[in-house]
């Protein structure tokens, strides 16, 4: 596996995660100029693995998201220590009445002349069931996935092995929406992560 899969393994742990998923593609799925920013996304939604995860979700725009990952270790006074911290711009795309989300780190987002890194992304399917928010991610060592390039070439992969259960990991990731009383330790929280990223 290559430099780049493993960094992406490393991401969707920590996030998607939010999303735990370790699924890292060079090619996106659904275009962002066609997608909607469905408001019940929205929110900051919670999951722990022995760390806690915060994925802060936010409208970019009408049509895409930004996705702020927030990874600390939980302390004893009830702080906690930040870990790592991921930005992305992601956005929905339905395939035969499955939602599935996109997520596109934002530095990678625009060419820059004379970056030479290559874009991914990070891709799962999602299913919002009232405050709990289940993600499972593309599986990327499902065969067919292994030379997927292109846009057109992914959106018709999945649709063609929606069915096959090896197109997903095995290990999905549920968060759950922060309360209104949560809430509001949001701004802390985020004062805790302000020298990160």
């Amino acid at each position: 596996m290559n430099a780049r899969a493993l960094l992406g393994r490393g991401m969707f742990v920590v996030v998607l995660g939010l999303l735990g998923l370790t699924s890292c593609l060079p090619a996106p799925l659904g275009d962002p100029s066609e997608s909607k920013a469905d408001s019940r996304f929205s929110g900051v939604w919670e999951w722990r693995d022995g760390r806690t995860h915060q994925a802060i979700i936010r409208p970019w725009d009408e049509k895409t998201f930004l996705v702020d990952v927030l990874t600390g270790e939980p302390q004893a006074d009830g702080s906690t220590k930040p870990r790592e911290r991921n930005i992305y711009k992601a956005w929905l795309t339905d395939v035969k009445g499955q939602t599935f989300i996109t997520m596109q780190p934002v530095e990678l987002t625009g060419a820059m002349n004379g970056d030479a890194r290559q874009p991914y992304y990070l891709i799962a399917k999602v299913k919002l069931d009232g405050t709990t928010l289940t993600a499972t991610a593309l599986e990327p060592d499902f065969k067919k996935l292994k030379d997927v390039t292109t846009r057109a070439a992914l959106e018709k992969i999945v649709s063609e092995n929606l069915d096959d259960p090896k197109l997903f990991n095995p290990g999905p990731i549920t968060a759950t929406r922060w309360t209104v009383e949560q809430m509001k330790g949001l701004d802390k929280l985020q004062e805790t992560f302000q020298g990160w990223k």
